[in-house]
């Protein structure tokens, strides 16, 4: 048995009481997330990437010719603050597969733009990491694909209808009584 089984067969017998189903769906949340995040890793480790670079050179591909952004779009694109836009950028750029170039009209901004060096191993790595993908789920049919992928939607859907509505109405937290030794 897995360990997320394990840890809910423990629970209902120590806590009968509790329906712990939600470690079921979040416990293999966690565990498939960490199991792909190292799986990532370990495939772009021979290119010299990590996922965060990997994300910013296949971010400024996808948005196409001349594949430049500035520095705050990427970052709101990744859900990142401008800080670690930064380092990520340096990094890339004494790699050589990005340069920083002013705008023409603005000289406040800069972009951030694949070279013909970037551009060609974003190509590379990118076709290889979907057909690493493919591998990773090789194990499940179109149809099971698309139930995933439909499970996850709604899961996402859920949290985020929960966390937006906890933000109207913060939880109550439960009171705290105290014990006199009497």
């Amino acid at each position: 048995m897995d360990t997320v089984g394990k840890a809910l067969d423990d629970w209902r017998r120590e806590r009968p009481d509790l329906d712990a189903s939600p470690i079921g769906v979040f416990g293999r949340l966690r565990h498939v997330a960490e199991l792909s995040r190292q799986e990532l890793e370990a495939f772009l480790a021979p290119y010299d990437l990590t996922p965060k670079s990997f994300d910013v050179l296949a971010n400024l591909r996808r948005g196409g010719p001349p594949y430049r952004k500035t520095p705050s779009e990427l970052a709101e694109s990744s859900l990142l603050s401008s800080g670690a836009m930064t380092g990520r950028l340096d990094a890339l750029e004494r790699q050589g597969l990005i340069r920083r170039s002013p705008h023409p009209n603005d000289r406040r901004v800069m972009f951030a733009e694949l070279t013909q060096v970037g551009l060609g191993l974003i190509d590379d790595v990118f076709a290889r990491h979907l057909a690493n993908e493919e591998t990773l789920l090789a194990g499940l049919s179109a149809e099971q694909r698309t139930q995933v992928i439909d499970g996850l939607m709604l899961l996402q859907r859920s949290i985020e209808t929960a966390v937006a509505g906890r933000a109207v109405a913060p939880p109550r937290r439960p009171r705290r009584t105290s014990r006199s030794s009497s």
